[in-house]
């Protein structure tokens, strides 16, 4: 299932949420929408500020296995996600933007150079191989590219190395395309797990169409 929705006009739904199979943490204010993403990916909705913001999607990473924080996250918001019971890492590095430096599913993690001194810990806490890489020449994985199990799709700039890297590592099909009519930024514009996917309402249908035929939902 895939539906597309606004946070207050904005349609930048992957800046945020964070989801995988089982949870969905979201802006505090997410109201009657909740609904919408209980139904349509099929998780448990938190709502929370992470790093006293509404921007869970830039500061949260993982996947089945684990959740990848920043350190300036409060003590409220961590045992808010302490209690789900996954495999936790706090990050130490300057650079708070997790969301924007991870690319995962429950098969592999792509890692920012930005990370690289922080590969052992995080791909403790998700489980998977890791590899540290930029996608396109750009540090930001996170935010050019999204996946779930079945599917990835990626910045219209991902070089054929990088199309092979994610093939394999994370063992899914791929495309390249564009959400929000024409925004290369993918994590910035979605929202996916096994179970369905959150876009933002500028999204066109063909658009909507590659989400459907590459990630299964």
């Amino acid at each position: 299932m895939i539906r597309q929705l606004n946070f207050n006009g904005n349609p930048f739904i992957g800046i945020f949420s964070f989801t995988n199979n089982n949870i969905t943490i979201v802006r505090e204010d997410v109201g009657a929408r909740a609904e919408v993403l209980k139904e349509t990916l099929g998780t448990e909705v938190i709502p929370t500020t992470i790093a006293s913001t509404d921007l869970a999607g830039i500061y949260v990473a993982g996947n089945d296995n684990g959740i990848i924080l920043p350190y300036v996250i409060e003590d409220e918001e961590f045992q808010l996600i302490e209690r789900l019971g996954y495999n936790k890492c706090i990050l130490e590095t300057k650079e708070t933007a997790v969301g924007n430096l991870i690319l995962s599913n429950n098969k592999g993690a792509i890692l920012s150079p930005i990370l690289s001194d922080e590969k052992e810990v995080i791909e403790d806490a998700l489980g998977v191989e890791t590899v540290v890489s930029t996608i396109g020449n750009h540090n930001y994985v996170g935010s050019v590219a999204r996946a779930n199990n079945t599917g990835c799709l990626v910045h219209k700039e991902a070089k054929e190395d990088d199309i092979t890297l994610i093939k394999d590592l994370l063992k899914v099909d791929l495309r390249m395309t564009t959400l929000n009519r024409g925004v290369s930024y993918i994590g910035a514009c979605l929202a996916v797990n096994d179970k369905g996917a959150i876009v933002g309402e500028s999204t066109t249908g063909i658009e909507i169409s590659y989400i459907e035929d590459i990630m299964g939902v």
